[in-house]
C-alpha cells in the first residue's frame, strides 16, 4: 500500500511549480510550500523514530526545509530513506512518536494515512482531480480508522463528518479524518 499511496502524492508534486508554492494548500493556514515540506520532512521524521530517535529529536527538524530546487526528488529521497530503514527495522518495537509511543508498522499506517490525506489537500490546491486507489481507501478505512480515533483524542483531527449510506470509500476516509469531501 505504501507505494501507492507515494504514487498518489508524487502525482500531484509534480504538478506544483514554484508559482504555486505561496498559494493556500487546502490544509488549514498552510501554503503549498509548507505543505510539501511536512510530507517530505514527515518520511525524515519517521526515520529518525525508526532508527530510535526521540520524539524531541524529531521536534528540531520541524523547521528544516526540505523542498530545495526540486520537491519531487527531495521527496523521493527522503522517501527511499525511510523505506531502507522500515525495511530492515523491527515494526513491532514502540517508537517516540510525539502523538505517544507506537509501533514501527503504526507509524507506518500513519505515513499511509499522511500521504494519502495530504494528496487530497495539494490536488485541491492545485485544482486536480483525487483519485486514490480503492485498495488504498478500503486499508485506511480498515486499519487507519484506529489510528485516526486515536490522534483524534489528542487533537491532531478535527471531529469525523457524517456520510450518507451511498458515500463512496474517498468520501468515507475523509469524512473518517474530519473533511469534508467536495
Amino acid at each position: 500500500m505504501l507505494g501507492a499511496a507515494e504514487t498518489l502524492w508524487a502525482d500531484a508534486l509534480d504538478e506544483v511549480s514554484a508559482d504555486d508554492l505561496e498559494r493556500p494548500s487546502g490544509c488549514g493556514d498552510w501554503t503549498v510550500r509548507r505543505l510539501v515540506d511536512h510530507v517530505a520532512g514527515g518520511a525524515a521524521r519517521y526515520t529518525i523514530l525508526l532508527e530510535g530517535g526521540s520524539a524531541a529529536e524529531t521536534a528540531a527538524t520541524r523547521d528544516l526545509d526540505y523542498i530545495s530546487a526540486d520537491p519531487t526528488r527531495s521527496f523521493w529521497d527522503q522517501e527511499h530513506r525511510l523505506r531502507e530503514v522500515a525495511e530492515r527495522s523491527d515494526l513491532t518495537v514502540l517508537v517516540d512518536h510525539r502523538a505517544g509511543k507506537r509501533t514501527g508498522e503504526s507509524l507506518m499506517q500513519l505515513r499511509l494515512l499522511e500521504l494519502t490525506l495530504h494528496s487530497k489537500d495539494l490536488a485541491d490546491a492545485l485544482g486536480l482531480g483525487w483519485d486514490p486507489p480503492v485498495e488504498l481507501l478500503d486499508h485506511l478505512l480498515a486499519v487507519g480508522a484506529p489510528i485516526i480515533e486515536d490522534l483524534r483524542r489528542l487533537g491532531f483531527f478535527g471531529p469525523a463528518l457524517p456520510t450518507g449510506p451511498e458515500s463512496d470509500a474517498a468520501a468515507r476516509l475523509l469524512a473518517l479524518a474530519g473533511r469534508p469531501a467536495g
